[in-house]
C-alpha cells in the first residue's frame, strides 16, 4: 500500500482506506474507498488534490493517513436506483456530502447494510425498501446516491 503523499503528481489513483485519528474528517470530506483521486501539486508541507471535480487543500498529515491503489475494486458498483423489485444490494458507499449524506445514514443507510427493494410506487418514484427490520420509501434521486453490489 502507498499513501498519497508517495504518489505522481497528475496521475489517478483509487483510495483503498483511510486510517488515522482524522478518518472522520476525512469521509465527510469524501476520501472513500474506491473514489478517483489525484495529486494536483505538493508544496513543502502543503498539497492540493482532486477527489472527483472537487480540489482539497491538505496537508502531508493528511496525505499519509490516505492510501491508494492504482486501479478500482473488482467489484460492480450500481446505483440502488436501478435495483428491481425483489433485488438486494450491499451497500458500499454513500457519493454525497453534507446534510443529505448525514440523513440517509441517519435513517440506517450505512456501509455493509443489506437493502431490499420491496416495491416501487406507480410511476417508479419513490421506491420501498427494507432494511433493518423496518420499511423506508425514498426518492430515486436519493437512491442514486447510494451505491451498492446486488446481492446475487
Amino acid at each position: 500500500m502507498k499513501s498519497l503523499d508517495t504518489t505522481h503528481v497528475g496521475q489517478i489513483y483509487y483510495i483503498e482506506r483511510v486510517l488515522g485519528t482524522e478518518q472522520g474528517k476525512l469521509r465527510e470530506l469524501g476520501f472513500v474507498t474506491d473514489k478517483a483521486v489525484s495529486l494536483l501539486s505538493i508544496n513543502g508541507e502543503n498539497a492540493i488534490v482532486k477527489l472527483e471535480n472537487a480540489r482539497i487543500a491538505l496537508s502531508l498529515g493528511f496525505l499519509r493517513q490516505i492510501f491508494v491503489k492504482n486501479e478500482r475494486s473488482l467489484e460492480d458498483l450500481t446505483g440502488l436506483s436501478n435495483l428491481t423489485v425483489g433485488q438486494t444490494g450491499i451497500v458500499r458507499m454513500i457519493d454525497a456530502t453534507g446534510e443529505i449524506k448525514r440523513r440517509l445514514m441517519d435513517m440506517g443507510i450505512t456501509r455493509g447494510t443489506s437493502i431490499y427493494v420491496r416495491k416501487l410506487a406507480p410511476l417508479g418514484d419513490p421506491m420501498e425498501l427494507h432494511l433493518r427490520g423496518y420499511a423506508l420509501s425514498l426518492r430515486k434521486m436519493d437512491a442514486e446516491k447510494i451505491k451498492v453490489v446486488v446481492e446475487k
